[in-house]
């Protein structure tokens, strides 16, 4: 039997590396392109995928249907990955990126400060350059840790993006810690609509009362311009079929909100 090994695994989408000054490494952006980009002049909304080096496959698969099913735009999937070559090296490099050092157990030389100026200053700007793209509506999609910093985002830079997609985002961590650091959210001078999706499973019992806390404190209006959307998932734990739900449940609900 004769093979022929193809580069493309996965229709419609190509791969470019960026060097980051701010954090002094390589990033893998991971690109899906919506399916008449390359016949159309049309600009898309971007999705911007933490985790890229695990999540991307599933969110090239799943965001056409989306449009199909007229649930959301046509979107420009974007999956911010390093350069890896275990599931090891990709768990120990994205708890350094996600968190900071004054978080609870967060490796010492965590830097999500400087991770968030890669993605703000260098990663978007590249994207943006190089794809037609909408500026003015960008979403930013996280689970567990990386749902962590979907919201460490939202509370240092909440026009950064305009949705904000967080599942299961160790809340038992993050909240604590962001309500402590919330001066940028509360103090946002405009009411530029942003909208955040936020979820959990019925069973992490050790996500609550802090999903119901955080809750509480963004749903209370005292953020500019800001819609909550929560869900809980019946019956699941921190699992992979929260990874799923959170996008495709997260990508519709933020976008039937505006």
């Amino acid at each position: 039997m004769n093979a022929q090994t193809s580069s493309r695994a996965l229709l419609e989408t190509e791969e470019q590396i960026l060097f980051s000054t701010n954090v002094g490494q390589n990033y893998h952006l991971f690109v899906a392109l919506p399916e008449d980009y390359a016949t159309s002049n049309q600009s898309y909304p971007v999705v911007y995928l933490l985790d890229g080096n695990v999540m991307f496959g599933m969110a090239a698969g799943l965001t056409p249907g989306l449009h199909w099913s007229r649930e959301a735009p046509e979107l420009i999937v974007v999956g911010v990955g390093y350069d890896v070559e275990s599931f090891a090296q990709w768990g120990r490099q994205r708890e350094r990126e996600y968190k900071m050092p004054d978080v609870r157990d967060a490796p010492p030389d965590s830097y999500a400060d400087r991770f968030l100026a890669a993605l703000t200053q260098e990663i978007i700007p590249f994207i943006d350059a190089n794809y037609r793209t909408v500026p003015s509506d960008r979403s930013l999609y996280g689970y567990s840790s990386s749902g962590f910093f979907v919201l460490y985002a939202l509370f240092q830079q909440p026009g950064a993006f305009r949705r904000y997609l967080s599942g299961s985002g160790s809340l038992f961590l993050a909240v604590p810690y962001l309500l402590e650091r919330a001066e940028h959210l509360l103090e946002r001078q405009t009411a530029d609509p942003i909208q955040l999706y936020l979820s959990v499973g019925e069973l992490e019992d050790f996500q609550f009362p802090f999903f119901d806390t955080l809750v509480a404190y963004l749903g209370d209006g005292q953020v500019p311009g800001l819609t909550l959307i929560t869900e809980v998932f019946p019956g699941e734990r921190h699992s992979s079929e929260g990874v799923a739900l959170t996008y495709l449940h997260g990508l519709r609900e933020v976008y039937k909100a505006g």
